[in-house]
């Protein structure tokens, strides 16, 4: 029997449940591995302790069930289509490859990433997709975010997500997200002292608005490259930059290029950091 789910309704004042479902849209005739109407969904095991089991509904009324790991979807032509999953669907991985031209858009993340720790280069290349999921996911137990969404050039706001589990393996997770002109508040306070953060924001060349404080409770030192070739407000870099050394991590690296200078405000963080051991480049090229 097929579930039937009511959108949009609010009757006698009791909103709808959330939608548990992984849902995404996709596009069969951009360039991939299937045919042109085809999409190839692409899974990974690495890192999950929840095994995969998922059924798969179609805007097009199809319905498979009892999926266990990579399934390509058939559709009668060429076109648009959202595709709906459910159960147990803890990583997608398309790591620059596959039909990662296709996805063009994630509206929910419903069960998503649910016993899942590790999401590493799960959409990386995909640069056509965008997230319009107002929902969180369940991100909470990954540990490694590395190049996550690297290359996801289409990305225009990315949603505040749970990455409270991180221990540091940031590593070009967001690289390349160049419509990004803004970044949510993030949960980085598990990033451990011997991970990273090198390359995270890379490329983000529209990335203007950082948030503060996102690094006051982290351990992690290496964040080489971090914010090269981003367009970052003196007022962000100088959040970054008080941030870290708000942290109190001594022998780090952090370097930044593109957008504005530091101010007197992120060049006394900078003189504190030197005094701490790090080595520090920024837009301006300020040194104490």
């Amino acid at each position: 029997m097929r579930k039937v789910v009511l959108f949009g309704t609010n009757r006698g004042g009791v909103s709808p449940p959330a939608d548990d479902r992984f849902i995404f849209t996709v596009k069969t005739d951009n360039a991939g591995t299937s045919a042109s109407n085809q999409f190839t969904i692409p899974t990974s095991t690495t890192g999950i302790t929840q095994a995969f089991l998922y059924d798969i509904e179609t805007s097009d009324g199809q319905t498979i069930t009892g999926n266990t790991g990579n399934t390509t979807i058939t559709f009668p032509s060429a076109g648009t289509y959202d595709i709906r999953i459910s159960g147990s669907f803890p990583y997608m991985r398309f790591n620059n490859g596959g039909d990662r031209l296709k996805l063009l858009d994630i509206k929910n993340f419903g069960i998503y990433a649910l016993g899942s720790t590790n999401q590493t280069s799960a959409f990386r290349g995909c640069s056509n997709m965008d997230i319009s999921a107002a929902d969180i996911g369940h991100f909470e137990n990954v540990t490694s975010f590395n190049a996550t969404w690297q290359g996801c050039s289409s990305i225009l706001v990315f949603p505040l997500i749970d990455t409270s589990g991180g221990i540091g393996l940031f590593s070009a997770a967001w690289a390349g997200c160049s419509s990004l002109t803004s970044f949510p508040a993030l949960d980085f306070s598990n990033a451990a002292t011997t991970y990273s953060f090198q390359n995270a924001w890379l490329g983000c060349t529209y990335l203007a608005n950082f948030p503060p404080n996102m690094f006051n409770n982290t351990s992690a030192r290496l964040y080489d490259s971090v914010f090269v070739n981003t367009n970052l407000t003196t007022q962000s870099i100088d959040d970054i930059l008080v941030s870290l050394d708000t942290s109190g991590v001594s022998n780090g690296t952090f370097s930044q290029s593109g957008g504005q200078a530091p101010s007197a405000t992120g060049e006394a963080a900078i003189n504190s950091l030197v005094g701490k051991g790090w080595t520090i480049t920024v837009t301006g090229g300020y040194t104490p």
